[in-house]
Order: structure tokens, then C-alpha cells, then sequence
């Protein structure tokens, strides 16, 4: 019912203007005219391709060659104008326009001489979504090298050491948790799949990822030889960052213009417009990167154009130079505009260079273990803005982006005891010998062989117990994407109305080989999953994802007097593969109680995130049955001994596959002070049908295991003995499930100028739940051979629930000298509580059984619990995480140091725990261990050294 009266709320409200067009007909307007201007050796100079933009309406436009911008029929009353250049501090200015009005827009340059330099996250005043938003000064004092640096920015994140070393993914309003519980697992795997990684206006994308060896064993939390694990987000190490302008995360509800999203969005906004020359060179015991940059004005209406280069190369650890990390960037952003100013565009080309790779170890003399994980792709981009000067209908935006990678992963390693039966056909039900063609009988004259047409060749064989295996997964993903929004505007006495239309389509494809062995050198089979087997996979054959979305808002603002109501109500269709579709409706609003002193906010929203091709096309499962092995008999002459397998072919795919939801709630409050500012959030999350690979009822399949063995000693004739098994395997579900609900707070203090120093405070208070939808399968005790097989006990759902709470604060004291371009920044990290548990339901006595005989589920009698048949799917109870590891709190000390060193040069430095903290915490569940509270932040250092040529 709370669903259905929201979004009627918010058809109402989006619709609602339509009926108040002959009063915005009335209002009275006037033109607003300027000219943006920069300073250049004190004397001010026209800035070309400045954008300006009037925030309360939505418009905005770029300065021609002389600077100039005009808003035409701008309504009477109170006007938000902001101007921004790359490089330069951005430009806000309130005023009330009642007449035509010509105004100066003077531009700094945005560098650490500042009065005030915002090396912080700034609460962003673009949406009424909880968003902060990063600048450059920020990332370039951090010394990020890859996205994820830079949100140790966020309230309660920690600072995170700016190496390459691992695939980087981002996660919003999550925590580390020691919590070795599979649901808390899935849940920090699934925040990374939700988020959102805007690029130019277009999403990044790693639904068409399938760089995983096998899913139906194993999921796809890790990727083959490293890169992005499929069920996670994307890699932002193959975002270059050194020419990012400005960066905003979005927290809370986000506009419905964002789809495919379940967590929150990063939108990544690239530098356009005149730079000089900016080469930096920067090192870390992990690292060292070389980045260039720069901005050519072109000449007059020729626009302009961006570039930039980076290199890196990392190693994991000093002392392990074998393993290592490189990187290359290059990217181009041309910017212009046309049709006498009417039309903004941006067109960019980005190439990507990464590579994972883990040379021979000499010491390594059991295993021999060589791979790599490369990854080359481009992406082209194009967007823009076409202003209209009516009445309604203010500008279309569109946004048209082309992405493709191709991902080589390689893995060479001696397989130890791999033993085991392997058989080349894919045909479910064949029955394959070590004779290629060459049919076996029973003792009946019945054949046993079950050869398909066109498999005469192909044959069984028994893997050595030694052997060097090569694996390739060769992944081809191409992503595009299209969006167009029309923008329109009106005003109705003290209301103000902005609202859009839109529309989107995605498109997310594998090209790729897919993954290639050699037949006779298969992977390992896994051991936990009786008969299971490999087989090689072509993505190019998997169909594309594709996902089409529609989507309206309305920004209404009603001022009354002194105070102002602002309410952003919207509503989102998305349309998925096979059928699939969402509709999210999503509302946030802020009231002034005490006018420019304190406000309220609220929001309340429905996220939706589609399935990747992983989850929508999983691979087949294949499973090997031996019916005889004569290869290691002695009394059988070797030409006469005989290889038989069965397998078995199993289609893994959920038709029943839901779109995963999060239903997202907020309210705070921010308070304004002169120029300090308090801002406090509580927010509740609650997810819905999250994906995962697990086993399901129907992923247990009867199977007629069929033995066989000789009549007798001289005999050629074979005799079979029957059991039934189950085979077992893992499929794509929708039984996730997370419950999440903390505080935020935010405090920036204004700058003390008698001592040069502004403090903030962030943290963070987080609790989580996390389980399953899903029984909990045992078998543990079920033997891999035909005669020792058993039932599969099935546990209630809420036999394992796992909990996380912790409590984080970061207190940065900023401190500036800007006459000599200086800035220091001391921060002091208080993880004041990490905890996590398990509450363990009926973990005993199963509710339920999947019978071996038929795969049926039956309930389960509790009196059969001693009967030979069932006592082996009675688990023997053991609650390792019973006790809450609550762990004391503790600190951990950061600097960074910025110096402007004339106009030509820059030099950075940061140390991480900086006094080498490592407390020990002996653990409340196994008191013969010890924790180490700062295991994964040791002492870490870097340098940066930037020089600018003019």
C-alpha cells in the first residue's frame, strides 16, 4: 500500500504542471547578460567556454569568444547562478532579478594561495540527493591514483593506501568486516555490483564480465588471474584520474535520471576547457606513475581540447617484485560549441591499458605458477546540451557512449593429485570410452557406449595425477549506451516547477573466445562438488543484455516568505532481457525552518539493479560418471583395458530470476552557522532479492549411476550395479537478502584565521543484517563414490544470520599558509567500535530433505533422526561465530603536506599511520588468537612532484 500511494504521489506530481501553463504564461520576465572573465598578471581577460548556469531552473551555457553568455526571458524573482572553468574555482552568486541585467563573472584560479582550499568532501548543492562532491584540489592532495582513494573522503571511511596492487572497486555506505559469514560476504560483494560509475554522463559497465573459470562450483566472486570479479562492480583503476576535474558521490536516493543501480552512483566529470601543461611524477613503496595533462584553447570557435597520459607500474610488495600491476592511460576530450552558443558538446576518446601479472617464482617448485590478467579497451563518448529559449521547453541534453573492452586472462600451474575422469563430448547422456567410435557391450549384448552423431572421434581419458594445466578466458565486452532528456521549466507566482523527460538504452555483450584448455590438460575438478567437470564456453554465443528505460521527474519549489519547500518527486521504468522489468519511484524534499540557518531533508526511494549476462546466462553444468576403470588393472593386457564415462549435462539457468530492489529512506537535517555547517543523516536500506550462485532445490538432480565390471577374470562381457546419486550445482537466485541502518554526520567548522586552521568531522554508525532467503544444504557427509551417497538435509533459512556494527570518525584539522602555498592536512581516524556475530537458528535436525532416489523435497520426521538412512544429514553443531568479536576501539594518524612552490611547481607528500600503529586484540571467540587491529593499513608513504609549464 506505502508503495502504490508513492508512486501515485509522484505521477501526481510530475504531472501536475500541466494544469498551470496559462498562469506561467503571465509571469514577467527579463533578460540576464554577462561576461565571465579570468585573471591573467592582474588584468582581467574574457573566458571562453565557461560554463554558466542557472541552478533553480536547470538552464546552462557556455561563454563565447569574448566571454559573453544571455539568458533570455529569465522570470522575475530570485535567481542561483553558478559559473565553472577547469582549473578554476567555481563561481556562486544569489540575486534577485527584476529587471534586464548585465553582470561580471570573475574566475580564480583554483590553487593551493587559496584563503580557503577544498582539500574535502563538499556537500553538493546540484540535487537534493545526500551527495558530496570531491575537487581537484582534494584528489591531488590525497595523491590519488585510482577513484577508490579518493573516498576515504567519505563520512567514517578510512584512509586507504594509494596502490594498484588489487582490482579497486567502489562501495557506498558500507565497512570492512572481519565477519566471516557468507551472507555479510555477499552483501559487501552485491554494494560494489550496485554502484554506479558515471563517466561523461554515461554508466561504466561489468554486466558483460564473465572472466570466471566456473560459476556452477564457485560464483563469480573472483576473477581469473585478477581484474573485477564479475559479481562485483567494475575496476576503477582503468579510470585514469589525473584528468578528472571533479568527482560526486551520490549516497542517498538518486534522481531517477540514474538506472541500473542499487547501491548509489559516482559520477566522474573530465576536464574540458584551456590548461596549461601539468606533468607530474609520483612514487610509493609500491609504486611509480607518470601522468601528463593539458588543455589547448584552440583558435576562435574552434573549441578546445583536453589530453592526457599516465603510466604506472606496481609491484604488491617490495620483496615480491614477481607480482605486479601495470597501467597506461591516454585520453582526449574535445569541447565546442555551436549554432551560435545554442549547442554545448563534448566528445571524448579514452584508451585503458591494464595488466595483472605473476611471473615464475623460483622458490615455487610445487605448483609453478604463471598468469596474467590483461586487459585493452577504448571507449568513445559524446554529449552535449541544445538550449531552447521557450516557454517550457528549456534544453535537451543526450548522452552516446561506445565501450569495449578485451580481457586476456592466462593461468599456467602444475595440478597436484588431479586424478580424475575426463570426457570431450557436451552431449548430455553420452557415454564415451577410451576407443574413440568403437561401441562396448554387456553381458546382454546391449551397449552400453553412447556415442552422438558427429562425436566418433572424441573419447574418455583419465587425467595423471601430475600434469602442468593452461587456461585461457579470452573476454570481448562491449558496452553502449544512449540517453536523451528534455528539460522545461516554469514558474507560478512563488512556485517553481523543473521538471524533465527521458529516456535510456543500454546494451552489454561478450564477443569473446571464451574459456580455452586443451582437452587433455583440463582444470582440476572441484572436490567439494562429487563429479563435477569443465568444459570450454564461447561468450560470443550468449545473447546480449539489454536494458531500456523511461523515466519523468518534477523539482517543485514553493517559497513562502523567507523559507522554501523543496520536493523532487520521480518515477522509473526500466525494461529488461528476457521479460524482466522494475518500477522505481523515488522522492526526496527539504524545508527551511529557520530560513539560511536550519533545514529538514527526507527521501524515500526504490532502487533497481538488473542481472549481468553471469547471473541471466549461466553455463551449463557437466558432470562425469565413471561406469569402469581398467586402466590400472595388471592382470588385463594394457591394449584390452577399457575407459567408460557418462556425462551428464544440466541447463543452470533461473527463469525465475527477479530484478534485485533497494528500498532506501532518509532524514536529517543540515544547520548553518555563518560559514560552518552541520549536516546529520539517518538513513535505512533494505535489500530484496540479491543475487547470488548458490545450490537450490532444483539444482539437485537425480542421476542412475551405473558401475560396471567384467563377468568374470577372462571375460570380455561387462555386468552393471545401479545407485542412485544426486548431482549437485550451484545456480543463479534471488535469495539475498540485506537489512542495513546507521547515521552520518558531517561537521565543517569555519576557517580560525588567527591560527590558518579549518576542522571537519565525519563519521559514521553502521549496522547490518545480512542472510538468505535460501535452506542451507547438508551433505557433508556423503562419500564421492556410487554406494556411499546421501540424502541432502535441508535447513531452515534463519539457521545462519550474521550481524556487523561499527562506528567510525575522521577529524581532519586543515592548516594553510597561502602566501607560500603550503597546506598541511592532519587527520586522526577513531574506529571506535567493529563488531560482528552470528544467531544461529535450528541447526541440528533439518526441516526438510532432497531424497537421492528421486530429487523430490520431502519433509523430514524428526523420529527417523537415528535411522541409518537420515543420521548422516543430522549436523553435528558447531557455532564458531556464536560469541560477538567485539573488537576495543582505536587510532590511526594521517598527514599530508602540499607546497606551491612558485607558479611552476608542486610538491606532495602523505604518510599513513604514521606512527605505526598495530594494537593486538586477543579474540573473544579463540582466545589462543590475536587480531591485528591494523593489519590491512600499515605504515605507507608517497611522494608527488608536479611541475606546470605555462
Amino acid at each position: 500500500m506505502k508503495f502504490n500511494t508513492i508512486t501515485l504521489g509522484i505521477i501526481g506530481t510530475c504531472f501536475s504542471i500541466f494544469s498551470s501553463y496559462h498562469l506561467a504564461a503571465q509571469e514577467r520576465k527579463a533578460n540576464l547578460t554577462g561576461t565571465a572573465y579570468e585573471t591573467v598578471n592582474g588584468q582581467l581577460r574574457p573566458l571562453r567556454q565557461a560554463t554558466v548556469s542557472i541552478q533553480n531552473m536547470g538552464v546552462s551555457l557556455s561563454t563565447d569568444g569574448s566571454g559573453r553568455f544571455e539568458f533570455k526571458d529569465i522570470p522575475y524573482g530570485r535567481v542561483s547562478l553558478q559559473g565553472q572553468y577547469v582549473g578554476k574555482v567555481s563561481v556562486d552568486t544569489v540575486f534577485t532579478l527584476s529587471r534586464n541585467q548585465d553582470i561580471q563573472l570573475v574566475f580564480k584560479d583554483n590553487s593551493f594561495r587559496l584563503e580557503e582550499v577544498g582539500v574535502t568532501a563538499e556537500a553538493s548543492k546540484k540535487n537534493l540527493a545526500t551527495s558530496s562532491v570531491i575537487g581537484r584540489s582534494a584528489i591531488e592532495h590525497l595523491q590519488a591514483n585510482s577513484l577508490a582513494d579518493v573516498m576515504s573522503l567519505m563520512p567514517g571511511a578510512r584512509a586507504s593506501n594509494p596502490d594498484l596492487t588489487n582490482a579497486k572497486q567502489i562501495q557506498i555506505r558500507n565497512f570492512e568486516s572481519n565477519n566471516r559469514n557468507r551472507n555479510s560476504q555477499a552483501a559487501n560483494e552485491f554494494n560494489a555490483f550496485g554502484t554506479s560509475i558515471i563517466v561523461n554522463g554515461a554508466p561504466t559497465s561489468n554486466n558483460a564480465n564473465l572472466q570466471v573459470m566456473n560459476t556452477i562450483n564457485s560464483g563469480g566472486s573472483s576473477s581469473m588471474s585478477g581484474g573485477a570479479a564479475p559479481s562485483g562492480g567494475i575496476d576503477v583503476r582503468n579510470i585514469p584520474i589525473q584528468n578528472i576535474e571533479s568527482i560526486e558521490v551520490i549516497r542517498g536516493i538518486p534522481s531517477v535520471e540514474y538506472g541500473d543501480v542499487a547501491s548509489g552512483a559516482v559520477i566522474v566529470n573530465q576536464k574540458a576547457g584551456k590548461q596549461p601543461l601539468i606533468v607530474e611524477a609520483r612514487t610509493n613503496p609500491n609504486l611509480y606513475s607518470i601522468t601528463m595533462n593539458q588543455g589547448i584553447q584552440l583558435a576562435e570557435s574552434k573549441g578546445a581540447i583536453n589530453l592526457g597520459a599516465d603510466y604506472s607500474y606496481n609491484v604488491t610488495k617490495p620483496e615480491e617484485a614477481y607480482v605486479s600491476y601495470q597501467r597506461a592511460t591516454f585520453n582526449t576530450l574535445y569541447s565546442n560549441q555551436f549554432f551560435k552558443n545554442r549547442l554545448s558538446t563534448n566528445s571524448s576518446f579514452a584508451f585503458n591499458y591494464g595488466k595483472n601479472k605473476r611471473d615464475p617464482n623460483p622458490d615455487d617448485i610445487r605448483t609453478l605458477t604463471e598468469s596474467y590478467g590483461k586487459e585493452v579497451g577504448f571507449t568513445l563518448n559524446t554529449n552535449g546540451t541544445l538550449n531552447f529559449n521557450e516557454k517550457w521547453l528549456k534544453n535537451i541534453r543526450y548522452t552516446l557512449n561506445g565501450s569495449y573492452q578485451n580481457k586476456d586472462s592466462y593461468l599456467s600451474a602444475q595440478q597436484n593429485n588431479a586424478t580424475g575422469p575426463y570426457s570431450m563430448t557436451y552431449t548430455d547422456g553420452a557415454v564415451l570410452s577410451n576407443r574413440p567410435g568403437v561401441p562396448v557391450y554387456d553381458v546382454d549384448g546391449n551397449e552400453i557406449t553412447h556415442i552422438p552423431a558427429g562425436e566418433e572421434n572424441l573419447y574418455a581419458l583419465y587425467l595423471p595425477s601430475t600434469y602442468v594445466g593452461k587456461y585461457n578466458i579470452d573476454g570481448r565486452e562491449f558496452s553502449g549506451f544512449a540517453k536523451a532528456i528534455a528539460s522545461f521549466y516554469n514558474k507560478v507566482g512563488s512556485t517553481e516547477h523543473k521538471w524533465f523527460l527521458g529516456a535510456d538504452f543500454k546494451l552489454d555483450k561478450n564477443f569473446g573466445d571464451g574459456k580455452q584448455f586443451i582437452d587433455s590438460l583440463p582444470p582440476v575438478r572441484p572436490s567439494q562438488v562429487p563429479n563435477a567437470t569443465f568444459r570450454r564456453r564461447t561468450f560470443r554465443e550468449i545473447p546480449a543484455l539489454q536494458q531500456f528505460g523511461l523515466f519523468a521527474q518534477e523539482n517543485f519549489t514553493a517559497h513562502m516568505g523567507e523559507h522554501k519547500l523543496n520536493i523532487e518527486a520521480g518515477l522509473r521504468y526500466d525494461l529488461f532481457s528476457e521479460g524482466k522489468s522494475a518500477l522505481s519511484p523515488r522522492i526526496n524534499a527539504t524545508i527551511d525552518v529557520i530560513p539560511r540557518v536550519l533545514s529538514l531533508r527526507g527521501g524515500y526511494g526504490l532502487l533497481a539493479k538488473g542481472p549481468s549476462l553471469m547471473y541471466l546466462y549461466p553455463e551449463r553444468a557437466y558432470f562425469e560418471y565413471v561406469n569402469l576403470n581398467e586402466l590400472t588393472s595388471t592382470s588385463i593386457p594394457e591394449g584390452e583395458r577399457l575407459f567408460l564415462t557418462t556425462t551428464r549435462v544440466f541447463n543452470t539457468e533461473n527463469a525465475d530470476l527477479k530484478i534485485a530492489k533497494n528500498k532506501k529512506a532518509e532524514v536529517g537535517f543540515d544547520l548553518n552557522i555563518g560559514k560552518s555547517l552541520l549536516r546529520v543523516t539517518g538513513f535505512q536500506e533494505e535489500l530484496i532479492d540479491g543475487y547470488s550462485f548458490s545450490y537450490m532445490p532444483n539444482s539437485f538432480q537425480p542421476v542412475d549411476y551405473v558401475e560396471y565390471k567384467r563377468a568374470s577374470a577372462n571375460s570380455p562381457s561387462l555386468v552393471g550395479t545401479s545407485n542412485p546419486v544426486l548431482a549437485k550445482y550451484s545456480m543463479p537466485n534471488n535469495t539475498g537478502r540485506f537489512q542495513k541502518k546507521g547515521v552520518e554526520m558531517e561537521l565543517h567548522l569555519k576557517r580560525i584565521d588567527a591560527i590558518r586552521t579549518e576542522f571537519s568531522i565525519n563519521g559514521i554508525y553502521l549496522w547490518r543484517k545480512s542472510f538468505t532467503t535460501n535452506y542451507n544444504y547438508y551433505d557433508e557427509e556423503s562419500g564421492l563414490g556410487a554406494t556411499n551417497r546421501t540424502h541432502i538435509g535441508l535447513y531452515a533459512a534463519d539457521m545462519e544470520v550474521g550481524y556487523d556494527k561499527a562506528l567510525n570518525t575522521s577529524i581532519r584539522a586543515t592548516h594553510n599558509i597561502p602566501s607560500i602555498g603550503l597546506v598541511v592536512t592532519l587527520t586522526a581516524e577513531g574506529i571506535w567500535q567493529e563488531s560482528d556475530w552470528t544467531v544461529y537458528g535450528n541447526d541440528s535436525i533439518p526441516t526438510s530433505y532432497i531424497s537421492k532416489y528421486d530429487g523430490q523435497v520431502y519433509d523430514f520426521d524428526v523420529n527417523k533422526k537415528d535411522e541409518a538412512e537420515f543420521k548422516s544429514i543430522m549436523r553435528k553443531v558447531t557455532r564458531p561465530y556464536e560469541v560477538v568479536e567485539s573488537l576495543p576501539s582505536f587510532f590511526n594518524f594521517n598527514i599530508n603536506i602540499t607546497k606551491e612552490i612558485r607558479d611552476f611547481m608542486r610538491v606532495s607528500f602523505f604518510a599513513n599511520n604514521m606512527f605505526r600503529s598495530y594494537p593486538n586484540h586477543r579474540s573473544d571467540r579463540i582466545k589462543t588468537q590475536y587480531i591485528s587491529r591494523n593489519a590491512s593499513y600499515p605504515f605507507f608513504f608517497g611522494l608527488n612532484l608536479g611541475l606546470t609549464i605555462k
